[in-house]
């Protein structure tokens, strides 16, 4: 549809709990929450969304669209780990965004299947050599990947605000999956409830803020678990915790549900 189409346009952004990530993976596909809910609300869907996203390429593509766009009816940022880094490659025209402490150790594990860590094809990979110097001078931490990500959603928030425009903040997988386990979540939790934007952010638009549990909050992740905690039953598989499609059916309804709620 063109830029002036008469319906109105949901417009997301997220990383692969809003792309299309059993199609990326070779399985078969299912409908995904943004379609489900375009369907619900009656509007064009266009998904800026992209599998491995880091929130600061989530934050710019959503930006982007939004000021591009005309009769927008709701904008939705599903917000990833803390954690990914997001660089533009001007070469390539196109974002790359990685995780450097899963993305580095994930290498350093592979060494064993070659005879040296010279001949292991992932510690020739940018996303490795990048990690491997962000982790060496102390750039890859929980409480910096924190601080960015609420500044982007209270960015993206005054943005919205300023444009009148409708708009919902979650946030999709856990925020953090650390190698440093419930250490790391306790870390995480310090930083949200010490960040100068907590009482800034509106839980109205932003829903289950402050995002984890233990301090009152929810993400996606949480919230399919509390539902069903047979990660059979709305994920891929056990060890494949993305949403399936009964999942993205229940992701719609939450989003359906709190539109009414708030904008009908």
């Amino acid at each position: 549809m063109s830029l002036f189409s008469k319906k109105k346009k949901l417009i997301v952004s997220g990383c692969s709990y809003v792309d299309d990530y059993a199609k990326s993976q070779n399985m078969e596909s299912f409908p995904i929450w943004p379609k489900l809910l375009a369907k619900k609300l009656d509007m064009e869907c266009i998904n800026v969304g992209k599998c491995a996203a880091g929130n600061k390429e989530i934050f710019s593509n959503i930006v982007d669209e939004v000021v591009k766009q005309k009769n927008i009816g709701l904008v939705i940022v599903m917000w990833s780990e803390f954690q990914r880094v997001s660089f533009y490659l001007d070469r390539k025209k196109s974002w790359k965004s990685f995780h450097p402490d899963r993305d580095f150790l994930t290498a350093e594990w592979q060494d064993q299947f070659y005879n040296s860590a010279k001949d292991n094809p992932l510690k020739k990979e940018m996303s490795y050599r990048v990690s491997k110097e962000l982790k060496a001078f102390g750039m890859e931490g929980i409480k910096g990947g924190t601080y960015d990500s609420i500044r982007l959603m209270y960015s993206f928030q005054s943005i919205c605000e300023n444009l009148q425009v409708p708009f919902f903040q979650v946030q999709g997988p856990n925020p953090i999956m650390s190698k440093k386990g419930k250490l790391g979540q306790k870390e995480l939790c310090l930083n949200i409830l010490n960040s100068k934007y907590l009482d800034k952010i509106n839980k109205e638009t932003f829903l289950g803020w402050p995002i984890m549990p233990q301090i009152s909050g929810f993400n996606i992740d949480y919230h399919l678990d509390l539902i069903n905690s047979d990660r059979t039953v709305l994920r891929i598989s056990s060890e494949d915790t993305h949403p399936n499609g009964e999942g993205h059916e229940i992701i719609s309804e939450i989003l359906y549900d709190n539109h009414k709620k708030i904008y009908s």
